[in-house]
């Protein structure tokens, strides 16, 4: 009787010891055919791991000239370089979506993931930022801390928004940028106009430009930045030259690009 308890006991020993070796084999084959790649980097940046302690912030205090109620307006200077554009970051609506959709300043370009940035909401905008994550333009600032930031907005959703809320949302944002970036130099340029012939549903018509550039003038005067007037590189008359155009009437082509690019880098900051 003994002996064929000690037998039994022998056996499910050697049982348990095979399934061992197997529970081990079948590891050892999942970690040998299953690839390690490190720990992913999350996809959104971190925001609270960025943010610095600034305390209560003197918005007027974080702009280039106190403002003074003058327009700050960039005039012709000697050609800057590709250096003085490649080190600048674009925040563009679709009218100069082409900058970032053909890379034709050779640094960042944010926008929307379509290219549009309707200025009724300008509150609430995030852009395609360089890791593919999407933020909003002030986040994006506080990232990067770009030198010089170019605002290229104003025509998206012009003509359904009206004077005081255009200029309200315009000035928070450069606020809040400047906020968030205070050794940021922001520009804001004017809203090129659209061909003679242009007809869409967003009722964009080149009077309506001149007019939201006129908008943005104010938002420069009261905040305190620096306004350049693009506009002038790509008009024939009142309307957008057709060979700068893109095949919508509205949008700039890479020529039309070019030529804002290159008006920028002969009226560029003074430093």
């Amino acid at each position: 009787m003994f002996d064929r308890i000690t037998g039994l006991k022998n056996i499910l020993w050697a049982i348990g010891i095979v399934l061992c070796l197997v529970a081990l084999f079948v590891g050892f084959v999942f970690s040998a055919v299953t690839p390690y790649h490190g720990d992913a980097d999350p996809r959104t940046p971190n925001l609270n791991t960025i943010k610095e302690e600034k305390g209560t912030v003197d918005v007027d205090s974080l702009t280039f000239v106190e403002p003074d109620g003058e327009l700050h307006e960039l005039r012709q200077t000697t050609d800057a370089g590709e250096d003085y554009i490649r080190s600048a970051v674009f925040l563009t609506d679709s009218i100069m979506i082409a900058m970032r959709d053909q890379s034709l300043t050779g640094g960042d370009v944010w926008s929307s993931e379509s290219g549009s940035l309707p200025m009724g909401n300008i509150a609430t905008w995030n852009i395609l930022y360089s890791d593919g994550s999407k933020i909003s333009p002030v986040d994006a600032c506080m990232i990067t801390k770009p030198s010089v930031l170019f605002l290229c907005i104003g025509s998206d959703g012009l003509a359904r928004v009206e004077k005081a809320d255009f200029i309200s949302g315009y000035e928070s944002l450069i606020r809040a940028i400047l906020v968030a970036s205070p050794e940021t130099t922001v520009v804001c340029c004017s809203i090129p106009p659209v061909t003679e012939n242009y007809s869409a549903l967003d009722d964009l018509t080149s009077d309506l430009t001149n007019e939201g550039s006129e908008w943005i003038r104010e938002a420069c005067r009261e905040v305190g930045v620096y306004f350049v007037d693009v506009a002038q590189a790509v008009r024939s008359g009142v309307d957008l030259n057709p060979k700068y155009a893109s095949a919508n009437g509205k949008s700039l082509n890479a020529a039309g690009i070019q030529a804002v690019l290159g008006y920028l880098r002969t009226h560029a900051i003074d430093n």
